[in-house]
Formats: C-alpha cells, structure tokens, sequence
C-alpha cells in the first residue's frame, strides 16, 4: 500500500515573500509613476460614481418636483365612475386627520379656456384654497413675478411661464405670448366668463406643472356655484417620499372612497425618462468598469514586461512561480484599494460640495449629485476586484514563460 505524499506546506518566509517583494518596489520604485498610476484609477472610479449619482440626481430632482408642484405624495381622484368627490370639505377634514398626513389640499379642474386680446388658449386651470395650495405645492414659493393669490381674492389668477410665454420661453406657440402681471384675462367656462387680473407668474421647471393657471375656490363657487364643495382630486402630503402605503391603509380603513395614486403612479411621461436614465446609466456603468479593468492590466502588463529579467532571475534562485505572481496580484490589490479610497476623498470632499453650491441647470430643474451609499459601495468594490483579476492575467502569463527566455529579455 503506497502512501501519499504529503503536499509541502508553504513557510512563514514564503508567504512573506510577495510582502517583501512589493514593499522594495514601491519604496525603490518612482514616485511620480506611482502617484500616476493611482491617480489613474482614481479618475476611473470618480467616473464611474460620478455618472452614477449625476443620473440619481436627476431622477431625485424630477421624483422631487412631481411631488412638490403637482401631485403631492398621494392623490385622491374619485372612484370609478364618477367624475368629481362629493362633499370636498369633509374628506378634506377626515384626510388630514390621518397620522403620517403632513398636509392635503382640494384641487378642482375647471373647463375652461383662457383668452388675452385676441388669443386664446386651451391650459389646466385648477381652483385651489390659497392657503391649503401654499402647505401642499412650492408653487407660492416659485413666483417669478408679481404675488400669490391671497385667500380673499376672487378676481386674480397665477399662471405658470409656459402659460404666459414671451421670449425664450420653450412653448411660447402655445401660450398667451407674453403676458405680465397687471394684465387681464378672459376665462371661458361654457359659456359663463370671468376677467381676472393676473396676479403672478410662476416657473418651476417642471412643464405639466408651468402649464397650469390657478384660481380662487371661491372664484369658482361664484362662477359656478353647483360646483361647490366638490373636488376633481386631493392632493395630500405625508413628508415621506417612498412610505405612502401605510398612509393609503389608514385612509382606507378610516372609509375614505376613492382611488389612491401614488407619486410614482402619477409620474406618467418622467417614469419613461428616468427609466431611460437607468438604462444609460447601467450602459456607462459597464464602460466605466472595463476602462478600470483596462487601465489596470496595461499598468501591470507594461510593469512586467520592464522586469522581465528579474522575474526570470527570482524564479531561477528558487522562489516559486505562484509568488511571483503574487507580488503583482498584490500590487494591482494595492493600486486598485489606494485610488478608490483616493477617488472617494475627491468625490465626497471636492465634487460634490462644489455642485451642491453650482447644481447643473437643466429644463428638469437644479440638479445635484445624489449618492446611493449601498451602490457606491458596491462599485468601490467591483472596481477593485476587477482591478485584482485583470492585474492576475498578465502575472500569471508572465511566470509560465521558460525561466532562461525571461532572464536573456526574449
């Protein structure tokens, strides 16, 4: 019966050996390579987080405005088959009743056009509660010109810019082609008209949003007065983007009727846009990932290829194939931690205050960086494990190469 040889065991000097080797070059080695080649990596991971959170911003900035000018975090609409919410004032009462309910408003839509001189235009024109309006929607805080209505004016509108129009703005064909503050207004609802004074206009950013006219409630029930006390929706605010669905529970089971719309749900055209986003951004991300892979392999490959020659010498005195290759494993382990955790300093420390103070001005809105911690974790990681497996390719190659062709440099 034969026994089996026992496999040596690597010595406590052996496993040192790779340590040893790394640490004689980078402290032999040139500093300006080196702080190079970290540098490298560094603007290859910032790339990668960079893109990554700019398009978090700008799905965070258009989720933000949805919320913030149009549909709260819910919206109440009417149940199936009906077209309006009966008794407005008493489910607006029971609504705000409800915990996790930070604040609701009636929003009714008035079937109307709007008319200045000889122009006339098609817009939603919303009757609001002034001082509801103000706690549920920034719109007041968004006036570019002239006030909010005050909750005693029965003859004044706000419009939003793309309802007033003027030079420079996107659908000037559309909108009543420059109207200001002071100017009059026809408002047409099925025969019956107002003329309302324009109190202000508002512009913030978001297109479904600037083409909006608000009027007084009251406005209506003058107008309008079988209208009264009813609403086409309630917007209501609960102050935490993401936890509507407990809220939805309660005013259900507190018997509230009708049909619960979440943000995300009302979203409509910049779900498609942020979905887009996401589709380029895991494009770029994939990019992002093999220009790190790439940087790394040719820094090794070309570090190699340079100390061919004392690969073959270390090999031929008896140290092993596998620490050799271990040397340049570490190495690129060590590039790779170094200019991540640089990359990082740079990112949280320099870029990203700066574009808080200096947000991209896009027709969404200000955009900033937005940074998803468990994600920008997961890429710091990836980077560095694809920077340790492309630094292992050409390492491995290089010690399978016959010992006397790496010492002669053939």
């Amino acid at each position: 019966m034969t026994e089996k040889t026992a496999e040596p065991k690597i010595s406590i000097i052996e496993r040192k050996i790779p340590f040893f080797l790394i640490s004689r070059q980078l402290m032999r080695g040139n500093k300006w390579t080196l702080a190079l080649v970290i540098f490298l990596m560094s603007v290859a991971f910032i790339n990668l987080v960079f893109i990554n959170s700019l398009f978090n911003g700008i799905v965070e900035a258009s989720n933000d405005q949805i919320i913030a000018t149009t549909s709260g975090n819910i919206t109440l609409s009417p149940p199936a088959g009906t077209d309006l919410l009966s008794g407005a004032a008493a489910i607006l009462k029971k609504v705000e009743s409800i915990k996790g309910v930070k604040a609701a408003s009636v929003h009714t839509l008035v079937p109307a056009s709007l008319a200045r001189g000889n122009i006339t235009g098609t817009y939603q024109v919303t009757a609001v509660d002034p001082a509801q309006e103000a706690k549920t929607t920034n719109i007041k805080k968004k006036i570019v010109s002239g006030k909010y209505l005050s909750p005693g004016d029965t003859n004044g509108i706000v419009i939003g810019r793309q309802v007033a129009g003027g030079k420079d703005v996107e659908m000037n064909s559309t909108s009543l082609k420059g109207a200001r503050v002071g100017q009059k207004v026809i408002l047409n609802m099925g025969g019956l008209q107002r003329e309302l004074v324009i109190r202000g206009i508002f512009y913030t950013k978001y297109f479904e949003a600037d083409r909006t006219a608000f009027i007084n409630a009251k406005t209506l029930d003058q107008m309008a007065p079988q209208m009264t006390d009813q609403a086409s929706s309630i917007i209501i605010v609960t102050g935490n983007k993401g936890g509507e669905a407990p809220v939805i529970q309660r005013l259900k089971a507190a018997g509230i009727k009708g049909d619960f719309m979440t943000w995300r749900e009302a979203s409509g055209l910049m779900k498609s846009v942020t979905s887009s986003f996401v589709t380029i951004n895991a494009l770029l991300t994939t990019v992002g990932f093999i220009i790190a892979a790439v940087v790394i392999f040719i820094i090794i490959y070309v570090d190699i290829s340079n100390k061919r020659r004392q690969i073959g010498i270390l090999r031929a005195i008896g140290i092993k194939s596998y620490l050799v290759s271990s040397t340049y494993i570490l190495q690129s382990t060590i590039y790779s931690m170094v200019g991540v955790l640089f990359g990082a300093l740079i990112f949280f420390f320099a870029i990203i205050p700066y574009f808080k103070v200096h947000p991209f001005k896009i027709p969404l809105g200000d955009v900033s960086l937005y940074v998803d911690y468990i994600d920008f974790t997961w890429r710091a990681i990836t980077v560095i494990v694809v920077a340790i497996l492309s630094g292992m390719i050409p390492a491995i190659l290089a010690t399978r190469r016959p010992i006397l062709d790496e010492i002669a440099g053939r």
